[in-house]
């Protein structure tokens, strides 16, 4: 009788030196231990299967892990560990691309025209629509014009009617000289930022440059309607009338931008061309003077 209350207490002891060596991750020495007495397996590979839970709820995968396989080595039929498994790498994979892309953000944050970190951070996550459009912002600082509107246009895949990025495309390619593909992302762009001058001001500009003047006139008065003292509303306004032949009122335009911005060498310079136009020679001389002394390139 001694003997069998003897045996049963040693089965105690070593199951709270199993439970010990649990709570202290020790699963090697756990299962090393449990194998002298083969029922407490079953017990072992449950106990694995639920300290993995609390694991993985912690958010420590890698531990987690390492539970559920000891469980399964254990007990290979135990019911839903396979489930468990594939629920925690992925949790964990999402987990290790989310600190990648954080990781990424931050050295863009300290080094915002390093272009590879934007590359290194789209393999992770590749229609971040942040990180697309930061991107090409800053490729149009380095006259990448092209990249640029590829990375917008990917920006787009996520947000379809972003009308800034649809804006963004139109300046550029107005740029490039592509103006049918501009009025196209003006229109677009017209569906959400019906009031912002820059559609406006792109759109007439790009259908001032096809000719198409009396629709060119509509975008620019609109503009004006929208910002009365826009410089660039006159000035593209008035490159639009000097087009058409009408000089005088053009050089009108020019003047009302001069008064309202005398520092701006854009004004000089269309009141130079429309000088000229008129012969007057000396006048245009010192237009185009004064727009160089300003910066006008």
């Amino acid at each position: 009788m001694l003997g069998i209350v003897n045996s049963e207490m040693a089965a105690v002891e070593r199951q709270q030196q199993v439970e010990e060596y649990l709570a202290q991750g020790r699963l090697d020495e756990a299962i090393a231990l449990c194998q002298a007495v083969p029922k407490m397996i079953p017990d072992l590979a449950r106990s694995c299967l639920e300290r993995g839970d609390l694991l993985a709820e912690k958010g420590e995968f890698e531990e987690a892990i390492a539970c559920y396989e000891k469980a399964l080595q254990l007990e290979p039929s135990l019911s839903g560990i396979d489930e468990k498994l594939g629920d925690v790498f992925k949790k964990k994979a999402k987990t290790n691309k989310q600190e990648a892309l954080n990781f990424y953000r931050q050295s863009v944050e300290f080094n915002p025209y390093d272009l590879n970190l934007y590359h290194q951070a789209l393999e992770i996550q590749p229609y971040n629509y942040q990180i697309l459009t930061e991107l090409a912002k800053n490729l149009v600082k380095f006259d990448k014009l092209e990249e640029a509107v590829i990375f917008y246009q990917l920006a787009l895949v996520t947000a379809p009617e972003e009308g800034e990025i649809h804006l963004e495309i139109a300046k550029i390619l107005l740029s490039l000289g592509f103006t049918d593909g501009t009025i196209s992302e003006c229109q677009l762009a017209n569906q959400t930022l019906k009031n912002d001058i820059e559609v406006h001001l792109t759109l007439g500009k790009a259908l001032s440059q096809l000719g198409k003047f009396e629709e060119a006139e509509v975008a620019l008065n609109r503009a004006l309607e929208i910002e009365p003292n826009s410089c660039l509303g006159y000035n593209y306004l008035g490159e639009m009338l000097a087009k058409k032949g009408e000089v005088e009122e053009a050089i009108a335009l020019f003047n009302k931008a001069i008064n309202l911005y005398p520092e701006e060498a854009l004004s000089y310079k269309n009141l130079g061309d429309a000088l000229a136009k008129q012969g007057k020679i000396e006048e245009a001389s010192d237009a185009y003077g004064r727009a160089i002394e300003l910066g006008f390139k």
